[in-house]
């Protein structure tokens, strides 16, 4: 959903233009993958060829610098369109779970935990625990609490084999070369009580989580995907008439 976007146009830019320079905020102390990613395509020089993208460089410009110099930069200088990056810095020192923000001043005590807090689509089940909302819930944020609940949940039947379909959106049955069957989408049954449980969550939060334009596009896919099911269902049992 993102790269596939953004590839797409960097390859137009550099079709129109002859090549391009991707700037990458990537940082080689964010961890140990990060570190070993970056060394990858280290080449000595300030500017990288990407591994994919034909007629791309890529540009690192904060990759040697730590943690703590990201936030005494941020909290030095103000950003180039206004206003201040406090607002970041709270919502950072607001998730407890995360990265502490500088101490600029003796009296700033910044709230701080153990482990790298990421913020990204609150839905995910990537990582194990989102560190980033549990540290707001337990910073007094309540109001997140069903947030966190819809998405553990969403993480403990993901991989529900009862939940899920035995064939892919292509029609396959993936099988991995060790022998392990990874199961295709959700069921149309588990689908529909993932959006029960999403929009009773939306009227506990008292804020929208789905638009309606969204839950149009949804029934349009469920009415589509009904008549595949249906289609493929009949050829299983009479498969002599298609």
């Amino acid at each position: 959903m993102k790269i596939q976007p953004t590839s797409k146009y960097i390859k137009s830019q550099a079709s129109a233009t002859g090549q391009v320079i991707l700037l990458l905020g990537v940082r080689r102390n964010e961890s140990a993958t990060r570190a070993s990613t970056v060394a990858r395509y280290d080449n000595g020089e300030r500017l990288n060829r990407h591994n994919d993208l034909v007629e791309c460089m890529v540009f690192r410009p904060i990759v040697e610098m730590s943690t703590k110099e990201v936030w005494e930069v941020l909290a030095m200088n103000d950003p180039p369109w206004g206003g201040s990056h406090g607002h970041l810095i709270k919502l950072y020192s607001d998730a407890t779970g995360g990265e502490c923000p500088v101490m600029t001043q003796k009296n700033e005590v910044a709230a701080c935990g153990t482990s790298s807090s990421r913020f990204g689509c609150w839905t995910c089940t990537v990582v194990e625990k989102d560190r980033s909302l549990e540290g707001f819930v337990e910073s007094g944020f309540a109001e997140f609490g069903p947030l966190l609940d819809f998405r553990d949940w969403i993480a403990s039947i993901r991989n529900d084999t009862s939940r899920r379909m035995a064939r892919r959106r292509t029609g396959q049955v993936t099988i991995t070369n060790e022998g392990v069957f990874v199961p295709g989408p959700f069921t149309p049954a588990a689908r529909r009580e993932i959006l029960d449980r999403l929009l009773k969550t939306q009227l506990e939060v008292g804020y929208p989580l789905i638009t309606d334009e969204e839950l149009d596009l949804i029934r349009t896919i469920w009415a589509e995907d009904a008549i595949v099911i249906s289609t493929a269902a009949a050829r299983e049992l009479v498969p002599h008439r298609f």
